[in-house]
């Protein structure tokens, strides 16, 4: 078994936008350096999509990185009261995890997950967590760098 790495878009990817000849819509697709990155993380485990993104921006992505495996998509039900929380997609995250292992689906045995918004609640549910969990918070304007792959890497080598 391979960990699951739940891996957000906004702030850790940052596609970039490229307008369309109507001048009004955009496609979004990735540096060659971040999907590359992105496909350095696929290596290490099932790569699931945790992101408030629209579905065609994660179907760009996908078509753009050409992954051996599919990424899987974190239903994210998400509820107003968790925009004041530390972490707005703990909840939902958490929920999606046990319905998977309720329904016999959960085929990992470890998780990472990046994102730019990790707040202590965060890490307070990874250390209570009942597999091991790796966080890797990205800075918003860099987004996912070569030395956080290389932190995942590690963390995958020693489980």
């Amino acid at each position: 078994m391979k960990p699951l790495i739940l891996l957000d878009i906004e702030g850790v990817l940052n596609p970039v936008a490229h307008p369309n000849d109507d001048g009004e819509s955009s496609e979004r697709s990735l540096p060659e350096a971040k999907a590359s990155l992105v496909r350095g993380l696929a290596k290490c485990g099932q790569i699931a999509w945790v992101s408030t993104s629209p579905e065609d921006l994660t179907e760009e992505l996908e078509s753009q990185l050409q992954l051996e495996t599919e990424p899987v998509r974190v239903e994210l039900e998400m509820r107003e009261s968790d925009v004041d929380e530390p972490t707005p997609k703990l909840r939902a995250v958490t929920e999606w995890l046990a319905r998977k292992d309720a329904d016999g689906e959960a085929g990992w045995d470890a998780l990472v997950w990046i994102d730019d918004v990790l707040g202590p609640d965060a890490y307070e549910w990874a250390d209570g967590f009942s597999q091991p969990v790796h966080l890797e918070k990205t800075s918003p304007e860099e987004g996912l760098t070569k030395e956080q792959v290389a932190s995942v890497e590690s963390f995958v080598d020693g489980i």
